[in-house]
């Protein structure tokens, strides 16, 4: 199943192996694994998937030989962090294709695609750290048996389909509206209702509000409190809550009464 694909991925990719990036790459080392990357969904963009196999590492090979390759209909890298003094690296690739869930069979969807890379002999190669593939916010994935069935998709084991509802509710808040006075204060409790950590921001809020979370990483169970203030020439609009680990976006309505003169 294609349902919650390129979440679960993003999961795998932001989960494991969690440490400080490095900011900045060496020029040539940045264009050496652009250039790979490109080559490589460019292979996969014209579906020449045996051609790809030349990028992949070899203990990663049987994975990707047995994995069903979607094809893709375009590509953009949104994102790529180094590690291990920049010979590992993970990025985050867009990649446009055909969803099989109800109401999108016939539209072409962007989906966070996530990859790991590692360089080997001077040259980048595709590779996946199968255990840490297992990692998620839900715990220890068992991957299905080997054998009884297709094999899952790249990336993905086999025993997973979690729907996109099932992800986007693991993380709520206990109010969705909030009505303030100008130059007032009001709380939000965000809960985190997965089994593993969630991490979140305030990417944007209406002019004259802010909103500041006592605490942006959340463990499984644990609540974070969203404190919102509004100035004086507050206005009211959505204030969203961002959940990193999956890039959904939580609205809270602002209303901003009016003093009467």
């Amino acid at each position: 199943m294609m349902r919650g694909i390129g979440l679960f991925l993003l999961f795998a990719v932001l989960l494991s192996g969690q440490n400080n990036p490095f900011d900045k790459p060496p020029a040539e080392v940045d264009a050496a694994l652009r250039a790979r990357i490109k080559e490589f969904y460019d292979l996969h963009v014209q579906g020449q998937f045996r051609k790809a196999d030349a990028l992949v590492a070899d203990d990663t090979k049987d994975y990707y030989f047995e994995s069903k390759k979607p094809q893709y209909l375009s590509y953009e890298i949104a994102r790529i962090d180094y590690f291990d003094n920049f010979t590992r690296a993970k990025a985050v690739i867009m990649c446009e294709m055909y969803i099989m869930m109800p109401g999108f069979n016939n539209k072409p969807m962007k989906m966070p695609t996530p990859s790991e890379w590692r360089l080997q002999d001077g040259k980048w190669f595709w590779h996946v750290d199968m255990d840490a593939l297992r990692n998620s916010p839900f715990g220890k994935m068992t991957p299905g048996p080997r054998g009884t069935g297709p094999a899952p998709p790249i990336g993905v084991p086999g025993a997973i389909d979690f729907s996109t509802d099932f992800l986007f509710s693991q993380v709520k808040v206990n109010k969705d509206e909030v009505s303030m006075w100008p130059d007032d204060t009001a709380e939000v409790i965000v809960a985190n209702g997965a089994p593993g950590i969630m991490e979140i921001s305030v990417p944007t809020a209406p002019d004259g509000v802010a909103g500041k979370l006592d605490k942006t990483k959340l463990e499984s169970k644990q609540t974070a409190v969203l404190t919102i203030k509004t100035a004086k020439d507050a206005k009211s609009g959505t204030l969203n809550v961002r959940v990193e680990q999956t890039g959904q976006l939580i609205p809270i309505q602002i209303k901003v009464k009016q003093q009467q003169q």
